[in-house]
């Protein structure tokens, strides 16, 4: 596949994304602002519903992110063809951004339960955070004398190939 049809099918994929993400956050706003729903407890006076339903959709946001990530990933691949594993490194940078955004977004919901216990909620995700950090460093090892090649080639364009020394 050529890499114009590539570049434009993740960019159909990156907008289709954005259209997802921007009416799922405009549904958790306007519930936000709800004012019967932000006085409204859910399972305890702990949890309104407003919160519950704004954690709702936050994962329904990262759940999209993640599978823009993953229907990426063959697009990147094909893009990026100098690098191999192109799609897994940037499935596993989509994991990440995903890990940062729902650490923030779920806290409301879930800090009242865990009083005095904030500590297992940082670990767990730092914990995958740090899982996924690893995966995407040794991709890039992994791809490094691809990568070296390519930026050896970029900075040397008169040479059809730079071949790195043994």
């Amino acid at each position: 596949m050529p890499k114009k049809d590539l570049f434009r099918t993740l960019l159909v994929k990156s907008v289709k994304t954005l259209i997802v993400l921007f009416t799922l956050f405009a549904m958790g706003w306007f519930v936000e602002q709800l004012p019967f729903a932000q006085a409204l407890p859910f399972f305890s006076a702990k949890l309104p519903v407003s919160v519950f339903l704004n954690a709702v959709v936050s994962f329904l946001a990262v759940a999209a992110f993640v599978k823009f990530g993953a229907e990426s990933a063959p697009a990147v691949d094909g893009l990026l063809d100098f690098m191999a594993g192109a799609g897994e490194l940037f499935g596993n940078i989509v994991k990440i951004l995903s890990l940062l955004f729902s650490y923030y977004a779920f806290q409301a919901a879930i800090f009242p339960f865990i009083s005095g216990f904030e500590w297992v909620y940082q670990s767990f995700f730092l914990g995958f955070t740090l899982f996924f950090l690893a995966r995407a460093g040794l991709q890039i090892y992994g791809a490094s004398e691809g990568l070296s090649r390519f930026l050896l080639g970029v900075l040397h364009p008169d040479s059809r190939e730079v071949t790195l020394q043994k």
